[in-house]
C-alpha cells in the first residue's frame, strides 16, 4: 500500500462511519496513567527517563496555517520559522502555502508574494533545507496535482526574496527525500522518482545528490560502503559530520533500519539491530538533540500512525523509548519537529547541553491517520536523562 492508498483509504472509512477514528489494525496506543506520563507498550525497553521541565504551550492561534502534513518547515534564526507548502484533507494542496512564525511572540503571518514567479510551486514531498553561512533556505523536489518538481527555488531571509536556480548537471527529480547542508552544500538522500501521470510517488532510490550553489550544479559523489535499500519517506539527521538515515519505505514495505554515512570519509556504514529500535515506519519527523543524539517521533505504517518517540545514541549505536505525555499524545505523521534550543548555543552550551540533553521541541502539522490534520503549534521542553538498569549501569 502506497502512502495515497493509505491515506486515502483511512479517509473514506472515517466518512463512512461518520466520524474520525483510528482503524482497528492500529498498533496499541499507550494510555494515559494518573501522573501525566504516557504508560510504555508492553515488553518495550525504556532506557530513557524524560524528565517533563515544563509544558511551554499548545496554541491553535487566531492567524495560523490552515491544518496541513507533508509539508517542509526549518528555522531561518532562532526566533523565526518558515513554512513551505503541505497537503490537507482530501488530498488537497493548501492554498495558503507560504508562512513565517514568530517564535516566541507566537505570532504566525503569511508570506505570500503575488508579484514573486520565483516561489515554489510544490505542496508535499518537497524540502526545506536553512544554511546558515548565507541566510538562504533551498526548496527541493517535491509533487503537486500530477507535477513533478527538480528545480532549486531559494528564499534569502536577509531579503525575503525568491530566486529560481536552473541548475547544471545531473539534476534529479525526487519527493519525499531528505536534504541537509553539509559545507556549505545540499546533500539529497534517497526519495522517490515521481510518476508523471499519478500523484503517487514511482520507484525509490538510494542515490546520493549534492548541489553546489557556489557553481549552481548537482553532482554524485563516489560512496563506498553496504548502501541502504531505496526508499523514500525516511529521515536523514545530521550529527556533526555524520548522516543518520532512519526508516521510510520501498514501495509497500516499511524499514526500520538504521545507516550512517560518514560525510567526511563518504562511506556507509549499517547499525546492528538491538532491542528497543522504533518499530518500521516512514512520514515519521526527526530532529538532533545534540551532536550525539536524534529524536524521532511518530511516523505510520500500512495500519495506521504513531504516538511514540525514540533516540538514537551515535557513541553507542542504540536507540531508546522515549516517554513523554505531551511528545506523545496522540497519533501523528506527516509533522514538523524542531530543535529551539541548539541553533545559538555557545560551544560551552553545548557541552553542557551533551551532558543533560536539555531542549526545547517545536511540534507543528501532521495527520493521525484518520481524517484529522493538525495546525497546532506546540512547543515542549524536554530534559532527556539516561536510565540506570538495576546494576546501575546505564541502559
Amino acid at each position: 500500500m502506497t502512502r495515497d492508498d493509505w491515506i486515502f483509504a483511512e479517509q473514506e472509512q472515517s466518512q463512512k462511519d461518520g466520524r474520525e477514528r483510528v482503524s482497528e489494525g492500529r498498533p496499541k496506543r499507550a494510555e494515559p496513567k494518573a501522573d501525566g506520563r504516557l504508560a510504555v507498550a508492553e515488553g518495550a525497553v525504556e532506557a530513557l527517563a524524560i524528565t517533563r521541565l515544563n509544558h511551554l504551550e499548545v496554541k491553535e492561534l487566531q492567524a495560523c496555517p490552515s491544518p496541513r502534513w507533508c509539508h517542509a518547515m526549518c528555522l531561518s534564526d532562532p526566533e523565526t520559522a518558515v513554512l513551505i507548502g503541505g497537503e490537507g484533507p482530501n488530498q488537497q494542496f493548501c492554498k495558503d502555502a507560504l508562512w513565517k512564525l514568530e517564535i516566541d511572540d507566537d505570532f504566525w503571518f503569511p508570506m505570500d508574494c503575488p508579484g514573486q514567479n520565483s516561489m515554489p510551486q510544490c505542496s508535499r514531498g518537497h524540502t526545506a533545507t536553512y544554511d546558515p553561512d548565507t541566510k538562504r533556505i533551498y526548496i527541493f523536489g517535491g509533487l503537486r496535482e500530477g507535477k513533478r518538481y527538480s528545480s532549486i527555488h531559494v528564499l534569502d531571509t536577509a531579503s525575503w526574496k525568491w530566486l529560481c536556480i536552473s541548475a547544471k548537471g545531473k539534476v534529479p527529480t525526487l519527493a519525499y527525500h531528505s536534504a541537509t547542508i553539509y559545507r556549505k552544500e545540499l546533500f539529497v538522500f534517497g526519495g522517490a522518482f515521481p510518476k508523471s501521470s499519478s500523484l503517487e510517488p514511482g520507484a525509490c532510490s538510494n542515490s546520493l545528490f549534492i548541489f553546489n550553489p557556489e557553481y549552481e550544479i548537482w553532482y554524485q559523489p563516489i560512496v563506498e560502503g553496504e548502501k541502504p535499500l531505496p526508499r523514500h519517506g525516511h529521515s536523514g539527521t545530521l550529527l556533526r559530520d555524520k548522516l543518520i538515515i532512519f526508516g521510510g519505505q520501498m514501495s509497500s514495505t516499511y524499514l526500520n533500519d538504521t545507516h550512517i554515512l560518514d560525510l567526511g570519509f563518504m562511506e556507509y556504514t549499517p547499525v546492528p539491530f538491538h532491542s528497543g529500535q522504533p518499530s518500521a515506519r516512514s512520514f515519521h519527523a526527526a530532529m538532533p538533540v545534540s551532536e550525539q543524539k536524534v529524536l524521532i517521533s511518530g511516523g505510520c505504517n500500512a495500519k495506521g500512525a504513531f504516538q511514540d518517540a525514540f533516540s538514537f545514541h551515535l557513541e553507542t549505536l542504540t536507540w531508546s523509548a522515549v516517554v513523554h505525555s505531551d511528545l506523545c499524545l496522540i497519533p501523528r505523521a506527516g509533522h514538523t519537529l524542531l530543535n529551539l534550543t541548539s541553533d545559538h548555543l555557545t560551544d560551552v552550551d553545548k557541552e553542557s547541553q551533551g551532558k543533560c540533553n536539555l531542549c526545547t521541541v517545536l511540534v507543528f502539522g501532521g495527520s493521525d491517520g484518520a481524517g484529522r490534520f493538525y495546525n497546532s503549534t506546540s512547543k515542549i521542553q524536554l530534559d532527556l536523562k539516561e536510565a540506570r538498569g538495576a546494576s546501575g549501569d546505564p541502559v
